[in-house]
């Protein structure tokens, strides 16, 4: 196995993503990964596996790129790989792909298809075209919204097709997606998104049947040369309660690994080498209880902010990135997350706790799994201080989720 000595791993920014990343790189190769940010979030503090620089106005383009290059050429010895921790992150680097692929590997697709697929009626195209199902959609036009006339029955959900500007709006009542049951509330939640200032077109879209264990999420890496070499799919336990946080999970369990399981694995290897997709990619699916049909949401440029899943099912990201871009070995044959396995984002006592009142047949399955754990958690960083912020990380979670939890089944 190459030693860390010859690479290094670079993340910017400082959220669960990233201790998921730089755990994974420590579990293969013992790598202290190079974490640059605005400020250092819980997730990180008092970690010795993330070297932690906290740079005033990262957020400026300018700032970053140019903190990126300095030090790169410190450490020019190394071949670096850089990494995002969040889909703003992710286009940034996009936006800066032609200086910043002079210094460092980068895990992600480039810049051209990149900005192609992040606008999700080109992605729902392709879909069409290489046979991925998916929920019927329409545009609805930032300039003329309240005239849009739609083709789809109730119920639709509403999301915006712009995430990252969207997500830093605040107004009362406001969802990362709506689920509406007639005209009148789809007309009211435009009028609040858009009295709220948000500029960009919103996506309608088919309701796709079915609770929230019917949702599904896969990491997959495809290589420099397109091929996949890692997949790993991973079933919803627990979600969010929080409408906000609506897609962020609190638990995920492994599938079961049947024949509609291996068939959705061989389309999105099909699709993405049909498209000469190269690197990291993160999909969202749900089992519509209508049809029994995996249907895929979007594609994400970059690992899950909850990938470190993929980890316990067996499939460690940080393998294939650095025999491919660091190595340049050949694939032999695709890493697949096959293993029984619980990742959970909060205390276990509270996943079971939940899981008791929500879905007793995940609750009985979950408590047998031995392979489980989070992805802060590490036994390998657990200082008294490490065990003391990720205490109060799920001790601040807890009663977030017991409070929408609550809101939720009243």
């Amino acid at each position: 196995m190459i030693e860390s000595v010859f690479f290094q791993p670079v993340i910017i920014g400082t959220d669960l993503n990233t201790y998921g990343v730089a755990r994974a790189f420590h579990m293969a190769y013992g790598s202290i990964s190079k974490v640059f940010g605005t400020r250092k979030l819980l997730m990180v503090d008092h970690s010795k596996i993330c070297d932690v620089t906290e740079v005033p106005n990262f957020s400026n383009d300018n700032i970053m790129v140019k903190t990126l290059v300095d030090y790169a050429v410190e450490n020019s010895k190394k071949k670096l790989i850089l990494f995002a921790a969040s889909e703003q992150y992710v286009f940034r680097i996009l936006s800066n792909y032609n200086e910043l692929s002079k210094y460092y590997v980068i895990p992600y697709t480039d810049a051209d298809q990149g900005i192609f697929l992040s606008n999700k009626m080109n992605f729902y195209e392709l879909c069409e075209k290489y046979g991925l199902d998916y929920p019927k959609a329409e545009m609805i036009d930032s300039r003329d919204y309240s005239e849009h006339k739609s083709e789809l029955s109730f119920p639709v959900v509403l999301k915006p097709a712009e995430s990252s500007d969207y997500f830093d709006l605040k107004f009362e009542g406001k969802e990362k997606a709506y689920i509406l049951e007639d005209a009148d509330s789809l007309n009211k939640a435009l009028s609040s998104v858009y009295g709220a200032g948000y500029k960009h077109n919103m996506i309608l879209q088919e309701y796709v049947y079915g609770d929230v264990t019917n949702e599904y999420v896969m990491n997959v890496y495809s290589d420099s040369q397109g091929k996949v070499r890692l997949m790993s799919l991973g079933r919803i336990a627990i979600e969010d309660p929080d409408p906000v946080m609506r897609g962020n999970y609190v638990a995920i369990i492994s599938p079961e690994m049947n024949e509609d399981v291996q068939m959705l694995y061989r389309k999105i290897k099909h699709f993405l080498e049909s498209i000469n997709y190269t690197g990291l990619s993160n999909f969202d699916f749900k089992l519509d209880a209508s049809d029994g049909k995996f249907k895929v949401f979007e594609i994400n440029m970059r690992q899950g902010r909850s990938s470190f899943f993929s980890t316990l099912a067996g499939a460690n990201i940080a393998v294939p990135i650095v025999e491919d871009l660091v190595m340049k070995k050949p694939v032999e044959s695709i890493i697949y997350g096959d293993k029984n396995f619980l990742w959970m984002n909060c205390f276990s006592s509270n996943v079971y706790k939940m899981l008791e009142r929500t879905d007793l047949e995940l609750f009985h399955k979950a408590k047998k799994i031995e392979n489980r754990g989070t992805t802060l958690f590490y036994e390998k960083d657990l200082s008294l201080q490490r065990r003391w912020v990720i205490f109060r990380y799920f001790s601040l979670y807890k009663k977030s989720l017991i409070k929408n939890l609550e809101r939720k089944l009243s």
